[in-house]
């Protein structure tokens, strides 16, 4: 997990908190009523403003239909706040510090020191003891992930789920193509693979500008390399005792590998201090031949940049790979991107708590799945040999996926997305694998 900001100050804003808060605020639910329950009597439709994040190069603006179909659906009014994702977490932390918060913030950091803080001072509701009312969100999120998110056996939001094993690697299996080579199955050929993406000239344009892989801040090729050398995750067990990953074996093979990549140029030299953004720029221009990340990404337009550049560039992915020991290994997750959470200063009654998570139980439904997932049939996709087929990447992507950073549910693949692109069923079986 990325470093965040702590910010001391925040939990007595967001608790001591609630009159504090109470008192700056302005919207849907500053009038001192209760604007679910009077909006619930005059039927009109029921106001949420939220803070998310989005992946792509710009707001996502041209949704709008998409999302009217969702507020007409869930009869609801959504202001939403959008930010960046690799600003994100400042975003969250600069938003609680001022006071200014909205009835649902999708918190990505919310083991941050401020974040927990914030939840032991009562500053956002605890939503367990309702979950048994929404069986959507429950049947969608599982029990699992709830646990995962949980604080002092309670929990606080509803994650914004992913698989639980979703990690991979993402290679450009064109320039793979172009070499001659075959994907790789043991680390002495993902290490041939990024040797030969960096000086081989792969993109065929005789220049020397690219790398093997792309890496940023958040070091995932080495965790990658750790999990597939049959190293922790996190914590290995050694003589009935818990013993941090660092002190393996395996913990440190993997930095000397990671180390070989780096003095040999195999990597983005700046990796260091290179940003989400900044890698996936790298990414569009066409100087990495891949990056260590998840499934998700493969769906949630992290991809477009380079698709729009290069039409021809085509990915693909790796998710085990075999150790010196004959094994496979995968890396787990928490399984969740997330978690949608209430303030206590901007949803002041039970009632209005209640109204959230209904809008989040239709979101859950079959109804809004298939919306979230493929669109408005017609429009975003066609139906073919009783599978959905896409009509337009572009609008697509530029109008579906980011339906999906609303959704409970976003990153896990169902029955609704399989053959949706060539490699949804790919996908699902190694998820499951």
């Amino acid at each position: 997990m990325k470093d965040y900001v702590k910010l001391k100050n925040v939990a007595a804003l967001l608790a001591g908190g609630a009159v504090l808060l109470a008192g700056c605020q302005t919207g849907s639910s500053g009038t001192g009523k209760d604007s679910a329950v009077s909006a619930e009597v005059k039927n009109e439709p029921l106001k949420i403003s939220m803070l998310l994040k989005y992946y792509s190069t710009e707001p996502p603006t041209k949704a709008a239909e998409a999302f009217k179909a969702i507020e007409d659906y869930t009869h609801t009014k959504l202001e939403i706040s959008w930010a960046p994702s690799p600003s994100y977490d400042e975003k969250v932390n600069t938003t609680l510090a001022a006071g200014n918060v909205p009835q649902v913030i999708l918190v990505s950091g919310d083991r941050a020191d401020n974040i927990v803080s914030a939840v032991k001072s009562g500053a956002f509701w605890e939503i367990g003891p309702y979950l048994k009312n929404y069986p959507n969100i429950s049947m969608a999120v599982g029990d699992v992930r709830f646990y995962n998110v949980s604080q002092n056996g309670k929990v606080y939001g509803i994650p914004s789920a992913r698989d639980l094993s979703e990690s991979a690697l993402i290679y450009r299996k064109d320039w793979l193509d172009s070499l001659g080579m075959k994907p790789p199955t043991t680390l002495d050929e993902l290490y041939d693979m990024m040797k030969a993406f960096t000086q081989k000239d792969p993109d065929k344009n005789g220049k020397d500008d690219t790398f093997g892989l792309i890496e940023d801040d958040s070091s995932n090729i080495f965790n990658r390399v750790k999990i597939w050398m049959g190293g922790p995750n996190k914590w290995a067990v050694k003589n009935g005792k818990l013993v941090p990953e660092f002190m393996t074996d395996e913990y440190k093979k993997a930095m000397d590998f990671t180390r070989k990549l780096y003095q040999e140029k195999l990597i983005n030299q700046d990796f260091p201090v290179t940003k989400q953004n900044q890698m996936l720029d790298y990414l569009g221009k066409g100087r990495g031949g891949g990056y260590a990340g998840a499934f998700a990404q493969f769906s949630n337009g992290w991809h477009t940049p380079l698709q729009k550049a290069n039409p021809n560039a085509n990915l693909d992915f790796i998710y085990k790979i075999k150790s010196a020991d004959g094994k496979y290994y995968k890396q787990a997750g928490g399984g969740y991107n997330g978690v949608f959470m209430f303030p206590k200063s901007r949803v002041k009654s039970e009632a209005q708590l209640k109204s959230i998570l209904a809008f989040f139980e239709k979101l859950a439904d079959d109804k809004m799945r298939t919306l979230v997932k493929l669109g408005i049939e017609g429009k975003h996709y066609k139906m073919e040999n009783g599978k959905p087929v896409v009509i337009n990447p572009e609008k697509f992507s530029d109008e579906v996926i980011p339906l999906r950073w609303i959704m409970v549910a976003d990153g896990i693949s169902d029955r609704i997305a399989v053959g949706l692109t060539p490699l949804d069923e790919r996908i699902t079986k190694a998820e499951q694998d």
